[in-house]
């Protein structure tokens, strides 16, 4: 019995660590298992943040890679705008450059036919209007024929004949406005007409007739209208400040400047330089004869027209004490000069055959012209 409980004693302790020794092993075991199962959850978070991380990073790329593609677009829309202002620019330069040139070639265009205009004896016709023709083509080229006259203080300038014109550059024939009421002009090519005017037809006339612009008449461009202001040496208020120059059309005063008349054709035309200005009387001649005998007697009627400057109404009247010109001198009858009387008539015989030239002048009190002379009237005497 004393064997056995020693032999116990022996196998206890042995069997009890045997089980402390198969209880560790599992415990390891154990340990083990659970930490091989959490490192593969372990990587298999770190795995999916991984992936996580990388979908941000590329949509982050993607983004940024959209925001360069736009500001790459807006870039190269601002770079088209830019080349396409510059492109406008450049253009408009060229535009402007190029009128520039053209403007300075009729400067000096204008100015060459002035100097030669110059150089031109004034008896001499002008070959002006044909070399100093507008480049632009006008709209209306028609031709259309007038009978125009023109008259001075002292005489007769241009007596009444036919001019025929269409639209020309009028610039070439303009000077500067002398007056304070001028303003900036467009100038007066082709382009500003739609008919030829009354000033297209006086510049026909005088040019035709030697007389040139700055020399034989000073046609000036006050911007808004045209205005003559000498031909042939008489000029703006001489004489006194009411003188200067007017125009009649079919014997009825415009309203507007000469280069706002259209003419359709056929129209009678007076250019009169007028002392008193509108209080000058423009006169008719009538006569009861055209053709007489020798010794017969001849009555003659002279009337005058004037324009009230406010109202622009129309007055006729007697032109009383004027004087009665025969082939441009007084007439006389022995001593006796024919003057008109408080009803402008005055009755002439001729004492010899042939053609007469009749015409009137009026020297007022102040020793002034105030009369225009009358379109002459020819007396046949048998």
């Amino acid at each position: 019995m004393k064997n056995i409980k020693s032999k116990l004693k022996i196998i206890l302790p042995i069997i009890l660590l045997g089980i402390i020794l198969v209880s560790g092993l599992v415990i390891k075991n154990h340990k083990n298992s659970s930490k091989s199962v959490y490192g593969e959850k372990t990587r298999v978070e770190q795995k999916q943040d991984s992936k996580d991380t990388k979908k941000q990073i590329d949509k982050k790329t993607n983004e940024k890679n959209e925001e360069k593609k736009q500001e790459d677009k807006e870039k190269k829309e601002e770079s088209a705008k830019k080349d396409d202002k510059d492109k406008s620019k450049e253009e408009k330069d060229k535009k402007e450059a190029s009128a520039s040139d053209s403007k300075k070639e009729d400067v000096k265009n204008d100015k060459s036919s002035e100097n030669q205009s110059k150089k031109v004896a004034v008896n001499k016709p002008s070959n002006s209007t044909k070399n100093t023709k507008s480049k632009k083509k006008p709209l209306n080229n028609k031709q259309v024929s007038v009978y125009m006259r023109v008259e001075g203080y002292n005489g007769t300038i241009v007596p009444r004949q036919k001019v025929t014109t269409g639209i020309f550059d009028l610039n070439p024939y303009l000077g500067r406005a002398s007056g304070s009421s001028a303003t900036p002009s467009k100038g007066w090519g082709v382009e500003r007409f739609k008919e030829p005017t009354v000033a297209h037809a006086l510049v026909k006339l005088l040019e035709s007739k030697g007389y040139h612009h700055g020399s034989g008449y000073d046609f000036q461009d006050y911007g808004w209208g045209l205005y003559i202001a000498m031909i042939n040496g008489d000029r703006e208020f001489d004489h006194r400040n009411t003188s200067g120059w007017m125009y009649r059309v079919g014997n009825v005063l415009p309203n507007i400047g000469c280069q706002g008349k259209p003419i359709k054709g056929g129209e009678e035309i007076l250019w009169y330089f007028g002392a008193y200005g509108f209080d000058t009387l423009v006169t008719e001649m009538k006569v009861d004869k055209r053709s007489v005998g020798v010794g017969k007697p001849i009555t003659i009627t002279l009337n005058g027209i004037k324009n009230d400057i406010n109202t622009w109404k129309e007055f006729r009247e007697p032109a009383k004490n004027a004087t009665i010109y025969v082939n441009g001198k007084p007439y006389c009858n022995g001593s006796k000069k024919a003057i008109t009387d408080a009803h402008g008539r005055v009755t002439i015989k001729f004492n010899k055959k042939g053609t007469y030239t009749l015409s009137a002048e009026r020297i007022n009190s102040k020793n002034l012209k105030d009369i225009v002379r009358p379109l002459p009237v020819t007396i046949k005497v048998n």
